[in-house]
């Protein structure tokens, strides 16, 4: 007797799912049938087979939320990402794969606690805007300064950041904008760093704005 499948589930085989959000469900190869016209894709603790992003050819945006993952082997061969979140995915350690997506715009990280470094961004021509929060255990942002084109950079809230990193921040040639929404961090930690950068502050926008989605941008 086949699974019966949530109700949200069968919900979404008979509607447009251009922008999706799906939370705590199983997803099964098959369900590429009503995946496949998807652009934005939000996933709250999904489980998703191996190469089921991937043949989702329109995909452009994914938000990986909770969840106990330890990579993100889910998004492998979603070559076509200009967004990319991972928030608070409780065994995320190995972040490598963000290496390889060239594609790349805007980078979203989160509450990871586990990750201790991140991967080189060298080939991420594309990537201009990276926010970074809550990383207790991260050692450096220098993976990240290796992207070439990177023009907003914003830290929020406990992150670590070594004077390696700030004189990397300094001498980026394309980095704009920075800022740190630094509660909960003390004055004597954020401050120096701000004054040391001297650098115009992040515009607060969320993603969508910034992408200048019609359904963000129409009510400004």
């Amino acid at each position: 007797m086949a699974k019966r499948r949530p109700k949200t589930v069968e919900a979404c085989k008979h509607r447009s799912n251009r922008v999706l959000r799906l939370n705590h469900v199983e997803l099964v190869d098959e369900d590429i049938g009503w995946l496949s016209k998807t652009e934005r894709l939000t996933l709250w603790n999904v489980k998703v087979p191996p190469g089921l992003l991937a043949r989702i050819e329109t995909l452009w945006w994914l938000d990986i939320r909770g969840g106990s993952a330890t990579d993100l082997a889910v998004a492998t061969g979603a070559n076509k990402l200009q967004y990319l979140a991972v928030n608070q995915v409780r065994g995320m350690r190995d972040l490598s794969l963000v290496s390889e997506m060239e594609c790349l715009r805007y980078l979203d990280l989160y509450g990871l606690p586990k990750v201790t470094e991140l991967p080189s961004c060298a080939r991420l021509v594309n990537l201009e805007h990276a926010r970074m929060g809550q990383l207790r255990g991260l050692v450096s942002l220098h993976g990240l300064l290796q992207a070439p084109n990177l023009r907003e950079l914003e830290l929020v809230r406990k992150i670590n950041v070594s004077d390696n990193d700030v004189n990397e921040i300094i001498a980026h040639s394309a980095i704009q904008a920075f800022g740190w929404f630094a509660e909960d961090v003390p004055v004597k930690l954020w401050g120096p760093v701000l004054d040391r950068i001297a650098l115009p502050p992040v515009s607060h926008v969320s993603p969508g704005e910034w992408f200048g989605l019609p359904e963000f941008t129409a009510s400004r």
